[in-house]
């Protein structure tokens, strides 16, 4: 019979730090590998796929959801809408908020992006017995659940 070790909070909590730092710098490396091949900065890729899950966004909502100032974001944006990625437009009502959209273009992009990026998944699970693939699936969702609503309530302005 296996036996579980109990770890304390502060223990749990620095496995977990060191873990997932080492994943962090490893999919990083791995994003601007098979991103920046592209042409395009990881920054741009993010908003990109802000864009083709959710639709048209105002600058403000992108910059939210990037964690991001909408100075930063206006900037970026700008250099995807010069190579036909994206879309700018202001709104009738009031010319203050600008709306961003992705072009046909920009979902291509994206679509050929996500394959390279499935390719490596495959690649990384692979090396996993599958039927340890739904418990890795369940941590990562509770952590990302976890780390989604600690941003909700830590960091308003």
């Amino acid at each position: 019979m296996e036996t579980v070790e109990t770890l304390s909070l502060e223990e749990g909590a620095e496995q977990l730090h060191r873990l997932t730092m080492e994943l962090i710098r490893r999919y990083q490396f791995r994003d601007w590998n098979q991103i920046c091949c592209y042409g395009i900065s990881i920054s741009q890729s993010h908003i990109l796929n802000a864009l083709a899950e959710e639709g048209d966004l105002t600058m403000q909502q992108l910059a939210r959801r990037m964690f991001k100032s909408v100075s930063t974001m206006t900037r970026v944006a700008a250099q995807l809408v010069r190579r036909g990625y994206v879309k700018r437009r202001r709104d009738p009502e009031d010319r203050r908020i600008v709306q961003v959209s992705i072009t046909p273009q920009g979902k291509a992009i994206v679509a050929a992006i996500t394959r390279d990026l499935v390719e490596t998944q495959k690649a990384i699970l692979a090396g996993i017995p599958a039927e340890e693939w739904p418990g890795a699936f369940k941590v990562l969702e509770a952590l990302a659940g976890g780390a989604r609503r600690w941003q909700e309530t830590c960091c308003r302005p």
